[in-house]
């Protein structure tokens, strides 16, 4: 029954949903601390928008002698908002999950001041001369220079439809390619010089831009928590990181690889589990890990060896495949391959009718564990199962005595024994 044993081990339901809560709480810990950390910035970001609108607003009051009240209220609550952009350094995920609502409560609030100060400096800024247009770009604006200034083309059904539909979208912080296409759509409506063209214009440009801000700014979140739960399974099962940018597709792109990722991620824990459990099952068992070596297949496969000994002389090695399966086999100690001698095989074979007992107390510690055990091939002891283990091969905790020297020294114990 103990010559080579291979065998399954894979964990009971129970285990498997234990591991899977442990991986939760510390992905969402991770990435709650990335969303904290990305809010932050976003807020200081927001914070210098703020301070140039200020900078922008100073110089309409100066030269108008208007608005004086609006950018002292704008300074005041710019001040009192900049003092709440503070790092807690907590790290739980209870924690980390209140402090990003009030971040995201703040970002808000901030954006919102943003949004107001813009407004102000335009409004002012129009009231007061349009050669000031420096500084009332800002926002979704489109001239239509091309088609004048008559007030008719104000009243236009389709740039009143226009304006509102752009109006709509004004609050969101653009990303480097809507900016882009917002650039365009400005140059696009300057070169319009037909009123006729306007109803095209809107249909075909101005709503599928509204239409992409939009998606921005309802899908950002989950776009950036997507990234960051991608990030952290990258690191965890050692797969260069892809870069994406912010698109309908890449979300569902992300959405796949997240899958994929964390069922290799969970088949990873669950082998990292079985084999500590073996260890540290072994250790309780009396045995000790003297050495390990991992091989690498040409076809990528990887085994992790690790050879326990109880008897100075004989060790058992245990071999865990990246598939789950293990195997283990009782041998001799040499710093050298070779094959055992008869009497070394003879002796061998009743080392591996102890172990029997001893494999069977194994399994059963692994299933108080949560793992249970497939038998694959368990062969009963017998000489020709007998084998050297080449310690050089290993990387060796400690030294240990060879087969041989053990034999020796039990020959020497036995003579002065005789001859006392």
């Amino acid at each position: 029954m103990s010559g080579p044993k291979t065998s399954r081990y894979v964990l009971t339901e129970e285990q498997r949903k234990r591991i899977a809560e442990q991986q939760r709480i510390i992905r969402e810990t991770q990435i709650a601390q990335k969303k904290c950390d990305n809010l932050l910035r976003k807020c200081s970001s927001q914070i210098s928008d703020i301070d140039e609108i200020i900078e922008d607003l100073k110089i309409l009051c100066t030269e108008s002698g208007k608005g004086i009240e609006e950018l002292h209220s704008l300074k005041t609550e710019k001040s009192e908002a900049a003092k709440l952009i503070v790092k807690n350094n907590s790290g739980s995920l209870e924690s980390l999950n209140k402090e990003n609502q009030r971040l995201e409560m703040l970002l808000r609030r901030i954006q919102q001041l943003k949004l107001n100060g813009r407004n102000v400096t335009r409004r002012i800024g129009l009231d007061y001369q349009q050669e000031l247009s420096d500084i009332m770009s800002g926002g979704f604006n489109l001239s239509f220079a091309g088609l004048g200034k008559d007030q008719k083309i104000k009243d236009n059904p389709f740039v009143v439809k226009i304006n509102k539909a752009l109006a709509g979208v004004e609050d969101i912080e653009l990303t480097p390619e809507l900016e882009e296409k917002f650039s365009v759509l400005r140059k696009r409506a300057d070169e319009i010089k037909n009123l006729d063209f306007l109803e095209n214009f809107c249909s075909m440009q101005v709503y599928p831009f509204v239409h992409d801000c939009e998606f921005y700014r309802d899908h950002i979140d989950e776009f950036e928590e997507l990234l960051a739960h991608y990030s952290f399974l990258t690191a965890e099962v050692g797969e260069p990181e892809k870069f994406f940018t912010f698109s309908e597709e890449n979300i569902g792109k992300l959405q796949s690889e997240i899958s994929r990722l964390n069922q290799i991620m969970m088949s990873q824990k669950e082998q990292e589990y079985i084999s500590t459990a073996v260890d540290e099952a072994m250790i309780e068992m009396g045995y000790e890990l003297i050495g390990e070596k991992t091989v690498t297949k040409k076809n990528g496969k990887k085994f992790r060896n690790g050879l326990y000994t109880l008897e100075e002389g004989t060790a058992v090695n245990v071999t865990f495949s990246d598939s789950g399966q293990i195997s283990m086999e009782l041998g001799a100690l040499d710093i050298l391959d070779r094959v055992p001698t008869e009497a070394e095989a003879a002796e061998l074979a009743k080392d591996m009718h102890a172990f029997c007992s001893d494999y069977a107390a194994l399994e059963k510690k692994l299933a108080e564990k949560g793992i249970t055990t497939n038998r694959i091939s368990i062969l009963p002891p017998s000489e020709e199962y007998a084998q050297i283990f080449n310690t050089s091969d290993y990387d060796l905790k400690r030294q240990v005595d060879t087969y041989k020297k053990r034999r020796k020294k039990a020959a020497a114990g036995k003579q002065l024994y005789k001859e006392g």
